[in-house]
């Protein structure tokens, strides 16, 4: 074990810009393509000059079938020195199976294509290449007519190659294997035909093995549901046994070895009550079962296995069939001896976002292996040592608060859990969290990192806030412990309310949510909620104190440092006054919201509040600050999704302005800068919804959450959610939501992001996690976990990977109690700096239920832009001179004519809403004539609304149905 030293700066640099890297027995690499939406490797193998070779597949993102064939060159140390892509720009869907050596240096790959038409049937094909990739012959075969998908290339150490494949018919759905040999040159010796019932509408033999006698065993399945299955064969081709097993319904036997005794060992999955697990057969030379072994790693298959030196086997896999469910959440390598019994494991997290998965593993001259697969949808290669280790290296420590000042830990200080922490070596940032003892544990490659604790605010210094350390060696292990003391004793209380859904005329529950990040105990702690109009407080888990106009006080009591609580309560949202699709907010204040750092100089405070009053909407401008405002400052006003010109104002210290706008059931919102050095946010707004009708008898919904809701402070939270219907149970929602539907965001703007999950399963989970892969854009050490349904733990890893983690959660199926079977959990994030404009921010989530696949959320996007929100070129908002439309006919059912007479124009916006005032769609118009084609639509009554240079200019209603 080493003790980390603090490397000399111009040191440090050296190592970290001018050192020969020097990688580890182990290694693991992933290997993008720019041009490819996804990519796999299927088989890797050891080459002569100490290399590997590597086959698998990548796809383009285009509306054309794009799968090609990909061949990767590696050295020794998993770095690519060339890739081959075959078949690239051809419309085609080829898949690949494996990869073989040849005498000379070159290779041998064995795949299939997909017929593009389907009226033809799939072929497999043989590639013969030269030592760099480049194609020598290429040898297409097929099975009568029949569609013919590659399973297995395999050597016959006699000169040829043993070719298989899976077979189906169209015209009578019967399926079967082929079995072709062929020399060197590619010319078939033999071949046979399997079928051994002719009921059979699924058949497949997996990975296929030489034997010492000349003959094959091959694992696989047959029959709808599949039957797991092995078959033995002669040199020749001919069956000499073939037998099924009852262990499991569905599933299959994916690869098969000789055992010392003349007898097999083969592996496969095996579905139980608590989700797919990997098993191991042990069969006699006759294929008799002698017994089984299933592994309680319960998210897995076992796809691939091989003979380790010991006489024992190594079996790699992931969740299900590594080729056909592209939703496994780890590969893994598993150890076993001849006796079935469990060695080691090791299980391959998404280092790199995204899943991970194995595909195959084979042995090394070294006594290693080297495994293939992938990982966040990018081709992956693993090296390991003999005990499955990839990456050696260990880097411990913790993280504590110093209260005797004294830079090193001492018997009853406090450690601090949740903390965050950077590393930087020579590729991308990763990052790590404390567990709730405070500790931290990393695994690294050999080579130079910096590691960096990351307060969560500028209230605590660290004795060393950095350290740099050197993993010369393998199998190091290096410890830095981070000692932080308070820079000022103050308590720094945040809070976060939520609910997964509104909906009207029920009761909803809502979650609080909050943590003292302050260097002293935030004393006598209370959070006051005040509820939207419409809702009323049912019940709550903590006791409270009205303090009218709908506010309520929770008592917390004392809440030590780095200390989170939660508590929930339910809140009624009323039937009447209230439409499906409208926006309610609740907002939550905790005490003591002590502002630590206090302006070096006295500074304006601008406080905005908003409401609606008979005819009108209404802001109030405040100065609540002690001096006045120096220069003017502009707010704007948006309507619905049109801004108007800023309008400037100005405050003495105590004096306040109103604006109004009429209430005319558009939603306003009000932005105006807060001024320098106040609060934590450099905006203000507030956004009143429903005040008024306009000429549908309604008023706008949808525009509340578009924009951000600044608060300004940690310790105020607003949360506005917008009443619902039906939903999706399992789904992943984010505010602000983004302007149009680009979901436009200005660079810098940060983000919520809801995770919603329910239980349809048919029994109770027992634990739930969910994973959620950071946009490149997004910044992990600026994660913020927020309100929950259940209480979590969560952890930051790799170069953005969080994971929140319920555990014993026991939430029931949807069956048998539908109300409980909800859950979800909120989260805060702020950008990186320097997105550029035009970027898109993509994230969703995996959401795990104990061990089954998971369930992947929705993708949600923001684009970056600026000025994005349409201005119209006056101050105030003005009823505009009104045009006469027309629409015909009316209902329609398919194609609606309008028709537009009263004012010049070049260009408009026509929009049509659903009755509760919901956006149905939105399209532009250039001539006073114009169709609107329907027949999408559901039935129903809608209403349009005609804007011309930002103005509504003209409304109606359009009933669409069957005339």
């Amino acid at each position: 074990m080493k003790i980390a030293k603090i490397i000399p700066l111009f040191t440090l640099l050296n190592f970290l810009f001018f050192a020969s890297p020097v990688k580890a027995q182990g290694w693991q690499h992933i290997y993008p393509d720019t041009a490819s939406a996804y990519s796999i490797t299927r088989q890797a193998l050891p080459t002569p000059d100490g290399g590997y070779i590597a086959v698998g597949d990548y796809s383009l993102p285009t509306g054309a079938i794009r799968n090609y064939i990909r061949l990767l060159k590696v050295d020794a140390g998993g770095v690519k020195q060339w890739e081959q892509i075959y078949h690239e720009g051809d419309i085609r869907s080829d898949q690949s199976c494996g990869v073989a050596l040849a005498d000379d240096g070159g290779y041998f790959i064995l795949g299939s294509s997909d017929a593009i038409d389907y009226n033809a049937a799939g072929q497999m094909w043989l590639l013969r290449l030269d030592a760099s990739g480049d194609t020598l012959w290429t040898r297409e075969y097929s099975a009568n007519t029949l569609w013919t998908t590659a399973t297995a290339l395999t050597p016959t150490g006699d000169g040829g190659l043993l070719l298989t494949a899976s077979t189906f018919n169209s015209s009578d759905t019967t399926a079967g294997a082929y079995l072709l040999k062929v020399g060197l040159d590619g010319n078939p010796l033999w071949e046979k035909h399997y079928q051994w019932h002719t009921s059979y509408n699924y058949f497949t033999l997996e990975n296929v093995t030489l034997l010492s006698d000349g003959g094959f065993v091959a694992a696989g399945a047959w029959a709808n549901p599949a039957t797991p299955a092995v078959v033995r064969f002669d040199a020749q081709g001919d069956t000499l046994w073939a037998k099924t097993y009852a262990f499991s319904t569905g599933d299959e036997l994916w690869d098969v070895e000789p055992t010392a005794d003349g007898g097999f060992l083969t592996c496969g999955g095996a579905t139980g009550f608590a989700g797919v697990n990997p098993i191991v057969l042990k069969l006699d030379a006759e294929g008799n079962q002698q017994w089984q072994n299933i592994y309680d790693i319960n998210y897995g298959k076992a796809v691939s296995m091989t003979k380790a030196p010991d006489g024992g086997y190594v079996l790699a896999g992931s969740l299900d069939h590594y080729l056909w469910y592209p939703t496994a959440p780890y590969g893994f390598l598993l150890k076993i001896n001849e006796d079935g019994a469990e060695q080691w494991r090791r299980e391959l997290e998404q280092a790199w976002g995204g899943y991970s998965r194995l595909a195959s593993v084979e042995p090394t001259p070294d006594g290693g292996y080297i495994a293939a697969g992938e990982t966040g949808w990018k081709a992956f290669l693993m090296k390991t040592d003999g005990l499955g280790n990839s990456i050696t290296n260990v880097l411990n420590g913790s993280v504590f608060s110093d209260a005797n000042f004294s830079c090193a830990y001492e018997a009853g200080e406090d450690s601090l859990s949740g903390w965050k922490l950077q590393i930087e070596g020579d590729g991308p940032l990763q990052y790590a969290t404390t567990d709730t003892d405070g500790n931290f544990s990393i695994t690294l490659d050999t080579g130079v990192y910096i590691i960096t604790v990351l307060p969560p605010n500028n209230l605590w210094e660290a004795c060393v806030a950095s350290y740099a350390v050197h993993f010369e060696n393998f199998y190091d292990t290096i410890t830095v412990d981070f000692a932080m003391q308070p820079a000022i004793e103050c308590p720094v209380m945040q809070v976060d309310v939520s609910t997964p859904l509104l909906r009207r005329c029920f009761e909803n529950q809502y979650s609080v949510h909050y943590c003292n990040e302050g260097a002293i105990a935030g004393e006598a702690a209370a959070v006051e909620i005040e509820l939207d109009p419409y809702l009323s407080l049912a019940n709550s888990e903590l006791p409270y104190q009205a303090l009218g106009n709908n506010r309520f006080r929770f008592e917390l009591g004392d809440v030590p440092i780095n200390t989170c609580g939660d508590f929930h309560f339910t809140a009624y949202l009323s039937c009447d006054g209230t439409v499906l699709g409208q926006t309610h907010c609740v907002e939550a204040h905790i005490f003591p919201d002590t502002v630590c750092i206090e302006p070096a100089i006295s500074t304006p405070v601008v406080e905005l509040d908003a409401g609606c009053s008979g005819d009108s909407v209404y802001f109030t401008l405040r100065n609540v600050g002690i001096v006045n405002m120096v220069m003017p400052a502009d707010y704007i006003v948006i309507e619905d999704d049109v801004m108007y010109l800023p309008r400037t104002f100005n405050l003495d210290a105590g004096d306040s302005i109103r604006i109004t706008e009429p209430a005319n059931g558009s939603t306003y919102r009000l932005e105006v800068p807060q001024q320098p050095n106040v609060g934590d946010t450099e905006l203000v707004s507030a956004t009143v919804e429903g005040c008024g009708t306009n000429d549908m008898g309604s008023f706008s919904i949808g525009y509340v959450n578009q924009f951000p809701l600044y608060t300004g402070d940690a310790f105020l939270d607003i949360e506005c959610r917008e009443s619902i219907g039906s939903y999706d149970p399992n789904d992943k929602q984010a505010l602000p939501r983004g302007y149009d539907e680009l979901h436009y965001l200005k660079a810098g703007t940060d983000i919520e992001y809801l995770i919603r999950f329910q239980n349809t399963g048919t029994d109770t989970a027992f634990t739930v996690v969910i994973r959620d892969t950071l946009s490149p854009l997004l910044d992990p050490a600026s994660v913020k976990p927020g309100a929950s349904s259940h209480d979590y733990d969560w952890a930051l890893s790799g170069e953005g990977i969080l994971t929140f983690t319920f555990n014993h959660i026991m939430l029931p199926d949807s069956n048998v109690n539908e109300a409980a079977s909800h859950g979800f959990v909120k989260f805060g994030i702020s950008q990186r700096p320097g997105n550029q404009l035009g970027s898109v921010i993509n994230n969703r989530a995996g959401i795990y239920f104990d061990f089954n696949a998971p369930v992947l959320t929705n993708t949600v996007f923001h684009t970056l832009g600026e000025d994005f929100v349409q201005v119209v070129n006056t101050e105030e908002p003005a009823q505009a001179a009104r045009l006469s439309v027309t629409v015909a006919p009316n209902p329609v059912s398919q194609w609606a004519a309008f028709s537009v007479e009263g004012m010049e124009f070049t260009e408009g916006d026509f929009l049509l809403y659903h009755s509760n005032g919901a956006l149905a769609l939105r399209q532009s118009f250039q001539n006073s004539q114009f169709g609107l084609d329907v027949s999408q639509l559901p039935g129903g009554m809608y209403f349009f609304r005609l804007v011309v240079d930002g103005r509504p200019v003209g409304s109606g209603k359009l009933v669409v149905g069957k005339l």
